[in-house]
C-alpha cells in the first residue's frame, strides 16, 4: 500500500507486474501518508486534507472505512498545534509525530479501538522519512535536535555534533531528509542535504549502545535495515544499490576517528608533544594527525600524518590539539587508548 503525494489518494499492489497499483475503494483521499500497525489495522494519516485528523480500516480490511457496531473502523483528530508527518511501529504501539509534538496509539479493542495519548511537545519532525524504529524505541531527527521515545516518554538526545548538523543543513532541502537504523552495529543513520547541496551528501549517525555520534559525506536516497537480507541495503540518486557494512571498499573515501580538542588545564598554558606511545592491534594499519591552536579562533596548524611506531617521535606545540586516526589498510582495524609525552612550554 501507498500514499500518492500528487492526490492524497491510498493504492494498493498485489505484487503482479503487470496489472499496476489501484486506488483503494473507499479509502480516504487528501492524504499525506500511510501507515499498517502491528494489529493489521491501515492507518490514513491526514485524512480528508485534514493535517491533524487519523482514520483507519476495519481489522485487515482495507475497503471497510465507515464505523459501524459491526466494524473496528474509526477516525481520531489529534489534539494537537501540528501537521501529521508520519507513524513508526513501536513497543505494542504506534507513535505518530507531527511537527510539533508526538502522540501515541494504543490497541484496546472495541467500541473506542484505538486510545490515543501525547506524550511529547516541542519534539516535531523535521522529515516526513526522518524517523527510525529499532528495539531501543523509535529515534528522530528535530528542527533543532535528535529525539527518543522510549515506550513511555520522549527525551532529547545530548548530541556534540548538532551545531556541525544544523548550521549545515541546506533548509530548502529539508524534505529529502531520511532516517535508517542499522541494527547489527546499534546505529540509525539520517542522511540529508549539506549547505551546498540540493542532492544528499552528508549523514550524521547516533550509536544509541555506545552513546557517540558520527559524522561524514555519503550520498544516499534510500535504504532498509539488514533484516531478511544478508547485510543493509542503500541506494544512491543514481539508481545504483549497495550492499552495506560488509568488506573493505569504501568507494576511495577516508575511514577515519577524530576527536574532539583537548588542552591542558584551562587551556592557559602551552605544551611541546614529543612523543605519541600508540595503543594498535595491528601496528601500521592507521596513520596519526594532529590539528592545533594557540589560540580557539586562531588557524589550525596541521602535523603529520605519523606512520605508527613504538613509540612514533612527533613534535608540535599548541594550547590544544586534536587527533585523527586515519585507516590506511583495506582491512579491519582497532585503535585504543594513546598516551602523549607533554611538557610545558613557553611560546618564541
Amino acid at each position: 500500500v501507498a500514499c500518492s503525494s500528487s492526490d492524497g489518494k491510498l493504492y494498493e499492489w498485489q505484487l503482479n507486474t503487470g496489472t499496476p497499483a489501484a486506488v483503494i475503494s473507499n479509502a480516504p483521499t487528501g492524504c499525506s501518508g500511510v501507515f499498517s500497525t502491528e494489529e493489521r489495522f491501515l492507518f490514513a494519516l491526514g485524512a480528508g486534507g485534514d493535517s491533524r485528523k487519523i482514520a483507519w480500516s476495519d481489522q485487515e480490511d482495507n475497503t471497510t472505512w465507515t464505523a459501524a457496531a459491526t466494524n473496528q473502523a474509526g477516525s481520531q483528530i489529534l489534539q494537537t498545534p501540528g501537521r501529521i508527518m508520519c507513524a513508526q511501529r513501536t513497543s505494542g504501539q504506534s507513535l505518530i509525530l507531527t511537527d510539533t509534538d508526538a502522540h501515541r496509539a494504543v490497541y484496546v479493542g472495541p467500541p473506542f479501538v484505538y486510545q490515543f495519548e501525547r506524550v511529547g511537545s516541542s519534539c516535531g519532525i523535521i522529515a516526513r522519512k526522518a524517523s527510525a524504529s529499532t528495539d531501543a524505541g523509535v529515534f528522530w531527527m528535530g528542527t533543532k535536535g535528535f529525539f527518543r521515545f522510549d515506550g513511555q516518554t520522549v527525551q532529547e538526545i545530548p548530541c556534540e555534533v548538532s551545531d556541525a548538523v544544523f548550521l549545515d543543513l541546506n533548509t530548502a532541502q529539508i524534505s529529502k531528509t531520511w532516517a535508517v537504523s542499522n541494527g547489527q552495529n546499534g546505529e540509525v543513520w539520517w542522511f540529508y542535504c549539506s549547505s551546498d547541496s540540493n542532492e544528499i551528501d552528508s549523514y550524521v549517525a547516533y550509536d544509541f549502545k555506545e552513546g557517540h555520534w558520527l559524522l561524514g559525506k555519503l550520498a544516499r536516497t534510500s535504504g532498509v535495515d539488514r533484516g531478511v537480507f544478508r547485510t543493509p541495503i542503500y541506494a544512491d540518486d543514481s539508481g545504483n544499490v549497495y550492499d552495506h557494512e560488509t568488506g573493505f571498499n569504501y568507494d576511495g573515501a577516508e575511514v577515519y576517528a577524530e576527536s574532539g580538542p583537548a588542552s591542558i588545564g584551562n587551556g592557559d598554558r602551552l605544551v611541546n608533544v614529543h612523543k605519541l606511545i600508540p595503543d594498535e592491534a595491528t601496528q601500521g594499519e592507521v596513520t596519526v594527525t594532529f590539528k592545533t591552536r594557540l589560540y580557539p579562533n586562531s588557524p589550525e596548524s596541521t602535523f603529520g600524518p605519523y606512520t605508527m611506531a613504538n613509540p612514533t617521535s612527533v613534535r608540535f606545540t599548541g594550547r590544544q590539539a586534536r587527533m585523527r586516526v586515519t585507516g590506511n589498510t583495506l582491512s579491519a582495524w582497532r585503535f585504543g587508548v594513546p598516551r602523549v609525552d607533554v611538557t610545558e612550554a613557553g611560546r618564541r
